[in-house]
């Protein structure tokens, strides 16, 4: 059984269904390999708020729910992570996690302390994490600028045609100067690499025979 753990909040990014976006709409900024990733501007900020979206067939909700709650893997998977581990674990659905990220020159490495909460809706059987930066709990490291306006949320939706569609969502303030047409741009590159390795690492057999206590498969078709 895979140890419960939580989701890494590898793309530096924040979002989950409390944010109010403005009144633009999600932008197509890249479809391909049956991935799509979306922009969208956010009411009071200069980063956009980022949505990417796949579908994949023959596969489990936990397995999928596995390789995030593996976060030591996450540098197998989840573009530009070099490092994550477990800080606390307070519930089988409830935790904190460490993540370090290493970002291209001239940026700054970042890193953040996520505190992530599992759901699973009892009708649709659809599988949320959301996860949210923390402050005050560890100290910053140097060499290191500490994320501390940060949400990031998966769902995974099973669909009528027994395959499930996999979306993330996410936003980031990413602190200091940064300007916000260079985090911008990122939002396309670093979702798109971490779903296509997503769904890759998802197939191994760790996680396909994963079995997580919380999580309910929709039934055979």
């Amino acid at each position: 059984m895979v140890k419960m753990v939580v989701v890494s909040a590898v793309l530096l990014l924040l979002c989950d269904s409390s944010i109010v976006y403005a009144d633009s709409e999600w932008r197509l900024r890249k479809d391909e390999d049956n991935i799509q990733v979306y922009t969208r501007k956010l009411d009071g900020s200069r980063f956009d708020a980022v949505r990417t979206v796949t579908v994949m067939q023959d596969v489990r909700l936990s397995a999928l729910t596995a390789l995030i709650i593996d976060a030591e893997a996450c540098t197998n998977w989840a573009s530009r992570c070099v490092e994550s581990y477990v800080y606390q674990r307070l519930s089988e659905s409830d935790a904190y996690v460490y993540t370090h990220s290493n970002m291209p020159f001239p940026i700054k490495n970042r890193d953040v302390l996520t505190h992530a909460i599992w759901s699973q809706e009892a009708a649709s059987l659809t599988v949320r994490v959301n996860s949210e930066a923390t402050t005050g709990i560890l100290d910053e490291i140097a060499g290191r600028l500490r994320l501390t306006q940060l949400r990031l949320g998966w769902i995974f939706r099973p669909l009528e045609s027994g395959a499930v569609e996999i979306s993330n969502e996410a936003h980031i303030d990413p602190g200091s100067n940064l300007p916000g047409w260079i985090a911008n741009l990122l939002l396309v590159s670093i979702p798109f690499e971490t779903m296509r390795s997503f769904v890759l690492e998802v197939t191994k057999p760790e996680y396909q025979d994963a079995v997580i206590g919380f999580i309910q498969e929709p039934p055979a078709r």
